[in-house]
Order: C-alpha cells, then structure tokens, then sequence
C-alpha cells in the first residue's frame, strides 16, 4: 500500500505528466468524434480492407507534446495494425475476407447487456477460433506460415475496438498498464502467457479495483482512463533496477553474472526494470529454446519498451543467442556469441551493442525533408503511396534527384541501410539476372578432370523475397530501387513478377527451378525513370497499372535548387533564376535541367562555367541534334548578360 501511495502522490505532483495525459485525452475525443468508419463499415459503405487502411492511415500519426512525437493510441505495432494486416492477408489469401469481417463486426459489437463482463471472453473466443480457422486453410493451400497471425495478439486487438466505443467501461490492454498492476500487486497472473480468453475479464477487474482503491486514498473520483494514465507513468518511469529488486520482480537479484549485465545493457542506453529467469513450457516455446536456460532483461531504451532475452546452452560455457523482444512478444534474434570466460562474453556483446547502437537513431521525414529539399508532405504522401501499394516509379527530367529521393524513402521505410537493395536496368538486362536462370560452372570431378556443369541461379529479387520471408526478418521492410527502370525490356524481365507483385504471399511457380516464389508484404520496389530515355507510356502496360507513377516536377526541381542556394550559397541565388530561364527555351519539360547539375557545395561562378561547358553544354547537343543552330542560345556569357550583374568574386 505504500508502495501504491507513494506512486500516486508523485503523479499528482508531476504537472508535466498530468498536462500530457490531459492532451491525449483532449485529441482522442477529437479522433473519435471524426472516427465514423466502423459504422460505415458496419452499413457496408466500405470494404474491411478500406477500413483497414484508413484505420492505419488515422492512427500512426504522432502529435508534439511537450516537445516529444507521441501516438495516442499505440495501435500501430505488432499488436496492432500488423495484426490486422496479417489476419487479413491469410484470409484474402482463401477468398474469406467476407467471413473475417462478419466474424470481426460480430467480435467488436459491445453487449447490449452490460451487467456482466463475461461476453468479452466469449467475444474473444469465438474470433480467435475464425483466425485459426482462416490459418488451417490459408496454409493448406500454400500459405507462408512465417506471415500467419499470432493469436496471442487477439486480446489487444478487440479491446482497442471496445475501447473506441467505451473507454470507462472497456479499457484497451494495454501491455504497460499490465506490467504496472503486477508491479502493485493487483494482477498476480498478469505475465504474458499463450493467448487466455478470460485475460480481458481479468485485467478489467483489476482496474476497476485499483480505481476503487486510489479513489479511497486520495479522496478524489478517478475514472478508468485516468488510472490507465497513471500506470503508463509508473510503468515509463520503472527505470532504477534498484527499484525493482527491492520488491518481488526479478529472480536474478542474486547472480552477480546477471547484474554485470544489468551494467552493461545500462552503459548502452537499455535501463532495466526487471530481470528474471524464465520458466519455459516446451510447448509454449520454439524448439530452440527447449532446454535451455533463459535470462529476460526487461526495461526501456529511450521511450521504446523492449526486452533483450539471453538463451544459454550454458551459463557457465558462455554460448548465447541473444534476441530482442518488442513491447507485443515479438521475438527477433540479433546476435550469437561464444567465448571462453565471462571477460571476453561481455567484451563481444559490448562491441555489438555499440554497432547497434549506431544503426539505432530513426531516420524521419524531417530528415528526409531537410536532405531532398522536398515538402515534407510532399514526401509524407509519397511514403503513404508507398506503403499503401508496395511499389511504385519515380520519374522525371536527368538530374531531379530521382535516385536520391529514393534512397531517403527507403531509408525511412527500412532504418536500415542493408535492408535496401539497388539494382541498375540496361538494354541488356534479363529475367535470369532479376529472378533466376542458369549459370555455368566448371568443376573438377575425382580424377581432377574440368567439365562443365549448368546450374540454376536465384537472381537479385528472388535473394531479396527469400531474405524477406525470413522468421527473424519477417517484420522488417526491405526496399529495392531500381534505377533507370525504362531502359530494359521490363516485360521481359519481370515474367511472372508482374502476377506476384499484385498478388502478394501467392506462390508463383518458376520455370528454371520448378519451385515457387512468393513475394511478402515487406518488399517494397521504387523504380526510377529519366522521361529523355524513354516516355513512361512506352512502358509495358500491365506493369504501368501496378506502378503508381511520381513525376518530379521543374517548378519542385526550382524549388529545391532555390533552397538550396540560399542555403549554402546566398550570393549565387541567381542560378536559379538562370535555370528557370534556360528551361523556358527548351520548351520540352521532359528534357528540362535538374537542379543536381548545381547542388556542389563548392560552387563559384568559375564552377559554374566548368559545369556547364561539360556537362550541360554537351546534354543540350544531344537534344538539339537536329537543331544544332539552337544551342547557341545557352551560351552561358550571354545569359549571364542578360542575367545582370554576377561577379566572379
């Protein structure tokens, strides 16, 4: 109880907390008074998948509080907005969408009888059952089992819908809220366990009896969203070890070994709340785990919520893989490491945690926006595009920074420079270098005699869907850029792509190989084209209608050289001028100059001339070629007369 007290009055005393947690409920009011797609649903209006979408689009946004990006929801994790993505990508796989959605209207609607609380656990039974259900056939027929859903994440995914409904009554299960009540005391089975249809009914009760109690101790009426609150804060602020370990979390307080790496998890920004060993069930889970010893060290890194788990063959011979686990469950192996005593173990797990935490800054829209010199809702749309359809073509005149934009696209999508992948088309590019083909070899048999052999070859994309399909990489984006798209024969090279890239997670058979691609929703393809080469209605007609096409403008390319110059060259902000002028005698938007001729962090009037003697001058030929009377009209000496005053100073 004192423990209860002291948390209650220092959440009371925190004026920033209680501002936040006043702002969160200010903007959920204003969501859900815009929110009317689950009744348009409900009337069908809208598709699941529409609803789905929208739900997607209207919950990932972040608002500034205090000076931080927060989600007022959290429904875009694992949890989440992927399991949703999941169950309905298994049952659009089997033609069930239309199953999936009576059975989630059914799952959603909130008992008229409200007298008693024993209709969630039949609510989340039965939908549970359909997932299964809908899984069994899905994979039946072919389906990759690495993308089925986890109907562990069942319980989350209703309540947020009870809870958009009626939040006193139907609070969202959230995992923080949980971890706090079995800190108090109030929820003694409140560990994550194999998905339990009766865990709702539990966590309501334990709630309300919590509101009951911090009403009688502070003399003040607290509804169930304010409690939800407060737990959030106790949960965000469980970052002292020393805190924990004075009460009943953590079965590792005494192993020395596991407080040096308590230590050094801190040392790298991880602040743990608890650690334990944990008791495993074998049937709860994966067969490499299965007699083994495992360490959890659960905390926060940053704002985020995560977990890293040690699984030991044995402690003592310091051989580990090391996984982390996200704020839902979900695990995903990061490291192995062996080492002939303690020194050394932590030692190695020092050097990757730095290299991870390297990788571990986000790359944002903000980032992008100041790189690309681009609108940042500019680049907000092209991301939802992006997202939304998997793939798309970026194109434009030779310089607009096509490739560029690309590439800060996908680093946003992947965080991850090595999940993106670029591959240049040609005239000679083939299907057997994009998918698959045959390959020689030659090889010695016993006698040491050469001969050749023929091999069948994955090519780049079908390295790329096998590395995607990946258990541990499952939940990571992976992009692919090709550039200069128009210049191969696309038909030809993406054969059967074309059928997979629509039908994502179909198996696709292949002719060299006899086995089957399947292309996972976490590929995504941005190909981009220079409309000098060839115009994007030259392109195969059938891929046009499966790549949404982005065309960089010259009034976007202005703008980004106008920012850019006077950003870095204030007293040369005249080229931009130049360049609009020069664009307007070539007539052709098509072949207008891109500002990356003139992006040089070095530039002077004497660069300039350099730059367009070599390099403008000769593209203008080419375009006039027919014309060649034409190109003295942009000789620069004369335009910069007309230009007025530009000093070689």
């Amino acid at each position: 109880m004192e423990r209860l007290i002291t948390w209650i009055q220092a959440y009371l005393s925190d004026k920033e907390a209680l501002e936040q947690a006043q702002r969160i409920d200010e903007l959920r009011k204003a969501f859900l008074a815009h929110f009317g797609e689950l009744e348009a649903l409900r009337r069908k209006e809208i598709t699941l998948l529409q609803f789905k979408k929208t739900l997607d689009h209207k919950t990932k946004s972040k608002h500034q509080i205090h000076g931080k990006k927060t989600n007022i929801w959290g429904f875009s994790g694992f949890s989440g907005q992927m399991f949703f993505n999941q169950i309905y990508n298994q049952a659009a796989y089997v033609d069930m969408t239309a199953e999936l959605t009576d059975a989630f209207l059914e799952a959603v609607q909130i008992s008229p009888d409200q007298t008693h609380d024993s209709w969630t656990q039949d609510k989340l039974a039965g939908f549970a059952d359909v997932i299964r259900q809908t899984q069994k056939v899905a994979l039946e027929k072919g389906y990759p089992p690495q993308k089925c859903a986890s109907i562990k994440f069942t319980t989350f995914f209703l309540s947020f819908f009870w809870g958009l409904q009626d939040l006193e009554h139907y609070p969202i299960y959230y995992k923080a809220a949980r971890e706090a009540l079995t800190y108090f005391g109030y929820d003694p089975d409140g560990r994550d366990k194999p998905f339990d249809s009766s865990a709702y009914l539990r966590f309501t009760r334990c709630l309300r009896t919590l509101r009951d109690e911090m009403s009688r101790l502070t003399d003040k009426v607290w509804s169930v969203p304010e409690v939800q609150h407060f737990l959030f804060y106790v949960s965000r602020r469980l970052e002292d070890t020393e805190m924990i370990e004075s009460g009943d979390t953590g079965n590792l307080r005494e192993s020395r070994a596991a407080q040096r790496l308590v230590r050094l998890l801190r040392e790298h920004n991880f602040i743990v709340s608890y650690a334990e060993e944990v008791e495993s069930v074998p049937d709860d889970v994966p067969e490499e785990f299965r007699n083994k010893i495992i360490w959890r060290f659960a905390g926060t890194e940053g704002e985020t919520t995560c977990a890293y788990v040690f699984v030991w063959d044995m402690p003592s011979e310091y051989i580990c893989t090391v996984y982390e686990e996200n704020e839902e469950g979900f695990l995903r192996r990061l490291h192995s490491i062996e080492a002939e005593d303690e020194r050394t173990f932590l030692t190695k797990l020092h050097v990757y945690l730095s290299r991870k935490g390297d990788e571990r800054r986000q790359y944002t829209l903000g980032d992008a926006a100041v790189d690309t010199y681009l609108e940042r809702e500019t680049l907000e749309e092209w991301l939802d595009i992006l997202y939304e359809r998997k793939q798309m073509i970026i194109y434009g005149p030779p310089g607009t920074g096509k490739t560029y934009t690309a590439q800060r696209l996908a680093r946003i999508m992947t965080q991850s420079e090595r999940r993106i992948y670029l591959v240049q088309f040609h005239p000679s590019y083939t299907y057997e270098e994009f998918i698959e083909g045959v390959r020689p070899e030659v090889a010695e048999d016993e006698s040491g005699a050469a001969h050749m052999n023929v091999t069948v070859r994955p090519g780049i994309f079908l390295e790329l869907c096998n590395e995607a399909l990946k258990q541990e990489n499952r939940d990571c984006a992976y992009v692919l850029i090709i550039d200069e798209m128009n210049r191969a024969n696309t038909a030809k090279v993406f054969g059967e792509l074309l059928y997979a890239l629509e039908y994502r997670n179909s198996a696709v058979p292949l002719p060299y190989s006899k086995s089957k691609m399947v292309v996972p929703d976490n590929i995504y393809i941005i190909g981009t084209m220079n409309t000098t080469d060839r115009s994007l209605a030259q392109l195969d007609f059938a891929l046009r209608r499966r790549f949404p096409a982005i065309y960089v403008s010259s009034s976007e390319s202005e703008q980004i050289l106008r920012k850019y110059l006077e950003e870095h060259h204030s007293d040369m902000a005249w080229v931009a001028r130049l360049v609009r002028r020069v664009n307007d005698r070539i007539g052709n938007p098509d072949f207008f100059l891109g500002h990356s001729y003139f992006m040089n962090r070095s530039l002077t009037p004497q660069k300039l001339r350099r730059i367009w003697k070599y390099e403008v001058i000769p593209y203008l030929e080419e375009y006039f070629a027919y014309e060649p009377e034409r190109v003295r009209e942009f000789d620069l000496e004369a335009l910069l007369d007309d230009e007025g005053d530009t000093s070689d100073d």
